[in-house]
C-alpha cells in the first residue's frame, strides 16, 4: 500500500522537473550567456584600446622631453659660440626638427624660444629671468597643441572615448655655467704605440735599440701625438668662451722605479700620478704640458683610479671658494685597467662628491670599463677608433661642457 500511495508524488516531481530540461529553456540560458560574453569582450576591447593610447601618450611625452632638451642645449651652444640670438634660434629650431615626436619632426617657432639670465638661488636651485641681460640661458617652450605650429597628436582610439587627440607641452632651460675641469690623461707606455690597436706595435721610425721603451713617443704617428692634436682642438674652441673654464691636468700610469726593467733601462723614477697643470684659466698651459710630455719617455701600466682620485682632490679643493661651479673630470685612456684599485670605486666616490666624469676611450676594446666609469657619474663616454675621432670627441666636449639643463 505504501508503494501505491507514493507513486503519484514521484510523478508530480517529474512533471515539475521536466520543463527545465526542455529545449526552449536551454536556448534561453545559452542566449543569456552569449550576451554576457559579448559584454565582456567589448569591455576587454575598450580596456585594450585605452591602454594602447595611454602607452602612446607616455611615449610622446618622453620623445617631446628629449627633443625639447636637445633644442635648448643646441640653442645655448650656438649663443655661446656666436653671441647671436638669431643664430641660437636657428640652431634650436633645426635641432627640434631633427627629433621625431609622435612619428613626425618637432616644429618650433621663434616665439617659443626665450633668452634670459640664469642664476643660482640659496637653496642651490636655478632660476631663469626671461629677457634679462646678460643672456646666460635659453628656454624652449615646446607645444603640440591645435594652436601650435607642431599641431596636436592624434590618438589611435581616442575618438571612441570622446578625445581624439593629445596636446602635450614641455619647457627646458639650458644655461651656461661656471665650470672647473680636470683632465686625467693616460701616460702609460701604450701611448707610444701606433693607432692599429695592436699592443707593442710602434710607428715607423721608432728606435728599437736597446728597446722602444727607452724613447719618447713618435712626434706625429703615436697615440700621444693624436692626443696632442685633440688637446689643441679643445683649447682652440674653449679659448673663445666667456667666461673661460678653469682647467687642470694630471697624467697617470703606474709607479715605476729603477728596480723595474724600464726604470733601470731609462734611469727613471716615474710616479703613478703627477699634477702637470694646476687649476688655471690659461688654457695654453694644457698644450704646453702635453708638448713637454711628448719629449719624455712614457712608462708603466694602467692605474686609472690614481688619475681619477688625484683629479677629485684638485676639484674638491675649491668647493669652499667656488661652491656653485660645475666640476668635471675628462678621463682619457687607450688601455684596460690593470693596476691600482677598481676605477668604478673611484667613479662612485666622484659621483658622491657631485663630480661628473666624461671619458674618451682611444681604440676601445672588449673589457674597457671607462663607459661604466662615466655612467656611474652621469657622464658620457666617447669611443674614438682613430685620430680624427679623438679630435672630434675633444671638440664635442669643449662645446658642451659649460652647458647644462637646469629644468
Amino acid at each position: 500500500m505504501q508503494h501505491v500511495h507514493s507513486l503519484p508524488k514521484r510523478l508530480s516531481l517529474r512533471k515539475r522537473l521536466l520543463p527545465s530540461l526542455l529545449p526552449g529553456h536551454r536556448a534561453h540560458r545559452q542566449g543569456a550567456m552569449l550576451v554576457l560574453v559579448a559584454v565582456v569582450i567589448v569591455a576587454l576591447l575598450a580596456m585594450t584600446m585605452f591602454t594602447v593610447d595611454v602607452a602612446y601618450m607616455q611615449l610622446v611625452r618622453t620623445e617631446l622631453r628629449a627633443a625639447t632638451d636637445a633644442s635648448a642645449k643646441a640653442g645655448m651652444e650656438a649663443l655661446r659660440r656666436t653671441q647671436d640670438t638669431e643664430a641660437a634660434i636657428e640652431a634650436a629650431i633645426a635641432t627640434a626638427a631633427a627629433n621625431k615626436v609622435g612619428g613626425r619632426s618637432l616644429t618650433l617657432t621663434a616665439d617659443q624660444i626665450e633668452f634670459g639670465l640664469a642664476f643660482r638661488n640659496v637653496d642651490n636651485s636655478v632660476s631663469f629671468n626671461a629677457g634679462q641681460l646678460p643672456y646666460t640661458a635659453v628656454r624652449v617652450n615646446s607645444a603640440m597643441t591645435e594652436s601650435s605650429a607642431a599641431g596636436a597628436v592624434p590618438l589611435f582610439f581616442g575618438s571612441i572615448f570622446g578625445t581624439g587627440q593629445f596636446e602635450p607641452t614641455r619647457s627646458a632651460v639650458s644655461a651656461s655655467t661656471e665650470v672647473e675641469i680636470c683632465f686625467a690623461i693616460d701616460r702609460s707606455h701604450s701611448m707610444c704605440f701606433d693607432l692599429t690597436g695592436v699592443d707593442w706595435s710602434y710607428p715607423p721610425g721608432t728606435p728599437r735599440n736597446p728597446d722602444p721603451v727607452a724613447f719618447p713617443p713618435h712626434p706625429t704617428l703615436s697615440r700621444w701625438a693624436s692626443l696632442s692634436r685633440a688637446m689643441q682642438t679643445f683649447v682652440s674652441i674653449t679659448a673663445s668662451q666667456e667666461p673661460k673654464p678653469r682647467v687642470a691636468m694630471v697624467t697617470w700610469a703606474s709607479k715605476i722605479t729603477q728596480s723595474n726593467y724600464e726604470g733601470k733601462l731609462t734611469k727613471t723614477n716615474s710616479p703613478e700620478v703627477f699634477i702637470d697643470v694646476p687649476l688655471t684659466t690659461n688654457l695654453a698651459d694644457l698644450n704646453q704640458a702635453i708638448r713637454g710630455r711628448s719629449e719624455k719617455v712614457m712608462l708603466g701600466a694602467t692605474n686609472m683610479a690614481a688619475g681619477i682620485d688625484e683629479a677629485r682632490k684638485i676639484l674638491n679643493a675649491t668647493k669652499s671658494t667656488r661652491p656653485y661651479a660645475h666640476r668635471i673630470i675628462i678621463l682619457m685612456t687607450d688601455g684596460l685597467w690593470n693596476q691600482g684599485r677598481n676605477p668604478l670605486l673611484a667613479a662612485q666616490d666622484a659621483a658622491n662628491e657631485g663630480i661628473v666624469i666624461h671619458s674618451v676611450s682611444l681604440l676601445p676594446r672588449s673589457g674597457d670599463i671607462t663607459p661604466q666609469v662615466s655612467s656611474t657619474t652621469g657622464g658620457v663616454n666617447y669611443p674614438a677608433t682613430n685620430s680624427a675621432a679623438l679630435e672630434a670627441a675633444f671638440a664635442d666636449i669643449a662645446r658642451t661642457l659649460p652647458i647644462v639643463l637646469t629644468e
